[in-house]
């Protein structure tokens, strides 16, 4: 069986990363992938259960792990940061052919950058892997394929080639 392939979607706050991966989500979706997502919640301490309901009463407590389950999904809330190697690990074991990561800009995988601004272009000087350029408006350094944040077709097309060049290794 063959790793998936994880791919991060990087760029500042407010560049689209979101809204481009709820349409890639559904594009691979249908073409038979099962689709992984990791979203790195930078510096923020988010919360994921509802207060005053029983897995945040458990949670409160003190609970190291809380875990919910129901006919349709399951979901373990750990009191610990994870590591992100861990989190595609634990993803590919649930079967995930491709893991979309949101940030976690200083990772080593392949990478596509959102630039909404032309000053976020510096951000093409500090990442590594970087497989091609998504922006609001055209981008002047042509090192790699440049895609319009609307085109969301294109880019999950360019996307698929990856992952297909990626099972080919």
């Amino acid at each position: 069986m063959k790793p998936p392939f994880v791919l991060q979607l990087v760029g500042y706050s407010n560049c689209g990363k979101t809204t481009l991966l709820t349409k890639l989500i559904p594009w691979f979706e249908r073409k038979g992938l099962r689709v992984g997502v990791v979203k790195h919640d930078g510096g923020h301490d988010f919360e994921w259960d509802q207060p005053e309901k029983d897995t945040w009463r458990y949670r409160e407590a003190g609970a190291s792990l809380v875990a919910i389950t129901s006919r349709t999904k399951t979901a373990i809330v750990e009191q610990r940061p994870t590591r992100l190697p861990e989190l595609i690990e634990r993803l590919a074991q649930a079967g995930a052919d491709l893991i979309l990561v949101e940030g976690f800009k200083r990772e080593g995988y392949s990478k596509l950058v959102l630039l909404r601004q032309p000053e976020d272009q510096e951000l093409l000087h500090t990442v590594s892997k970087i497989q091609a350029v998504i922006a609001w408006e055209p981008v002047k350094e042509n090192k790699w394929p440049q895609f319009s944040v609307h085109d969301a077709d294109a880019i999950a097309e360019f996307v698929e080639q990856l992952l297909a060049k990626q099972r080919e290794d």
